[in-house]
């Protein structure tokens, strides 16, 4: 019996070490492979939120809670060089944390946001990926959809163009956004909520306001370091 118990041990003892070894080798394989797509993800999400922008490095500040990740990006317009950040925000959806690109320019006007990380429920909060096509019912029944393109911008990201993140964004219930709502929806600083993902919309807007607040609070701590170093 004991030597049962014993033969037993060893085995799982050499099976718990085998798996162990394993996994960390391939974690050491894999982490430079998910770095690199980390970062091509966020590349890909500056080009989208700062558009015609050059952006600068990447920063952190302790503003708030926790670190804080933002850009300085600038471009020129005629004989004006104009200025715009990008920061990431955070917020807790329903099924787990919204992670959120967001561009603006010097005066808090979102020039637009990439939602690059949600586990939010497919059919509901995972709408805020959802892009709405460019084909009538028609074209696609009778296979005239057109095809390649650009491909449109989720509809959901696509309204928040335009908004002062430095202000209260409210939220309405007025069904999927399209671009005929947009002039109404900006003069009240406004987003249309997903049906039934009000939580996650108030998750993204949340992480915005939240975020702007943030920037300001890095961008002031950062000028400030500047003058000290320059005494």
């Amino acid at each position: 019996m004991n030597s049962s118990i014993f033969r037993s041990t060893i085995i799982l003892g050499l099976t718990a070490f085998v798996a162990t070894f394993a996994l960390s080798h391939i974690k050491a394989i894999t982490y430079p492979v998910i770095q690199k797509q980390e970062r091509q993800k966020t590349e890909s999400a500056l080009a989208q939120v700062l558009p015609g922008y050059t952006v600068g490095e990447e920063r952190s500040s302790t503003a708030g809670a926790g670190a804080f990740t933002y850009w300085t990006a600038s471009k020129t317009d005629g004989a004006a060089t104009l200025t715009a950040y990008a920061f990431i925000a955070e917020k807790a959806g329903y099924s787990g944390v919204i992670r959120t690109m967001v561009g603006v320019d010097d005066k808090g006007t979102v020039l637009g946001i990439s939602i690059i990380r949600q586990s939010e429920t497919p059919g509901l909060g995972a709408r805020v990926l959802e892009a709405a096509s460019r084909n009538t019912f028609f074209q696609v029944v009778t296979g005239r959809a057109r095809r390649g393109g650009e491909e449109p911008a989720p509809w959901f990201q696509e309204q928040f163009r335009g908004l002062n993140a430095g202000t209260k964004i409210e939220i309405v219930k007025k069904g999927d956004w399209n671009e005929a709502m947009r002039e109404e929806l900006l003069q009240k600083n406004s987003v249309s909520a997903i049906t039934g993902a009000t939580i996650t919309t108030k998750a993204v807007k949340d992480g915005i306001e939240e975020g702007m607040a943030r920037l300001k609070t890095a961008l002031e701590e950062h000028a400030k370091a500047e003058e000290a170093a320059a005494k």
